[in-house]
């Protein structure tokens, strides 16, 4: 006889109703474009080259909402700054005194039909137009700035992991196809907010039902939703178009794998005028979406 867990069955009653409100919904919104929403902690150095990359390889780039919280005075300084320096491009800075309050309130600001999720310690390193990614039909795909076909290690877990039997089609020349639930580690996990393109108004749903209290809470809470989102097909371009250096890390909520350097110190380069010289690793074919990279600094 299987046993079933109270939180099973109300996990399993969370789900349906979350799914129901998804069906049930149908907002209306003026763009067809996507928006883009960074998470980002006490790292405006890193962040800072996030953004340069960014505006860098991107064309057609979206709106950029940055969600942003600091533990330090001298690290609040740094984002004052950062802010400064976009202040000509299309960005709004929020900062987060309630992650989920932030987060339901920026919902109702976002007027395109997709929104893509991006952190702190990403880089983009591969050119990408955003007009065209922003047209990937997020009812039947996951699109996804993280992975290529020569992602054949998952960090988190420190294990090797096998690329998909990829799917080409003249729809999405280019790119690659390939099912969730097919696959095991990275190429199992729809629902990651390291750049993953998504429906908005399902996303706003999520946004409202679920219980978190920061991005990586909110990112677990998710999963819930796995089960429908492991249904859908992801589609990636061959190379990564982004990747994460977890060179450090600066929450509590888990215990994930990352390196060991210093928030205090990258800020300290901020302050001495110095920006991370993310070049160095332009078209980096990296074995895993999170993978350690060396950081040099160039003068700004």
């Amino acid at each position: 006889m299987t046993l079933i867990s109270e939180y099973d069955v109300k996990r399993k009653e969370n789900y349906k109703e979350i799914l129901e409100k998804i069906i049930l919904s149908s907002p209306r919104f003026e763009s067809e474009k996507c928006s883009i929403i960074i998470f980002s902690k006490d790292r405006a150095l890193q962040l800072e080259a996030l953004l340069r990359s960014f505006y860098f390889f991107s064309k057609n780039p979206p709106k950029v909402y940055v969600l942003y919280n600091s533990s330090k005075i001298e690290f609040g300084q740094a984002y004052d700054e950062v802010a400064e320096e976009y202040k000509s491009r299309n960005i709004e800075f929020i900062n987060e005194v309630n992650f989920r309050k932030e987060l339901i309130s920026l919902f109702n600001k976002v007027d395109t039909t997709k929104v893509l999720f991006l952190v702190d310690d990403l880089m983009f390193k591969n050119t990408i137009d955003f007009e065209d990614f922003s047209k990937i039909d997020t009812t039947k795909y996951i699109g996804s700035l993280r992975m290529g076909n020569h992602l054949t290690f998952s960090y988190t877990v420190q294990k090797p992991q096998n690329t998909p039997n990829f799917i080409t089609t003249k729809e999405h020349q280019g790119m690659l196809l390939w099912h969730f639930y097919k696959e095991q580690l990275d190429w199992a996990y729809p629902l990651s907010v390291d750049g993953h393109l998504f429906s908005t108004g399902e996303i706003k749903v999520l946004v409202n039902e679920l219980d978190y209290k920061a991005p990586n809470s909110f990112e677990e809470a998710l999963q819930l939703m796995t089960p429908l989102y492991q249904q859908r097909m992801g589609l990636c371009y061959k190379e990564s178009v982004i990747i994460n250096n977890p060179c450090n890390k600066v929450q509590l909520e888990n215990n994930n794998i990352a390196g060991q350097v210093s928030i205090s110190e990258l800020n300290e380069k901020w302050t001495q005028g110095f920006r991370i010289n993310f070049v160095e690793h332009k078209g980096i074919l990296n074995e895993s979406a999170h993978q350690e990279l060396s950081l040099s600094f160039v003068k700004r």
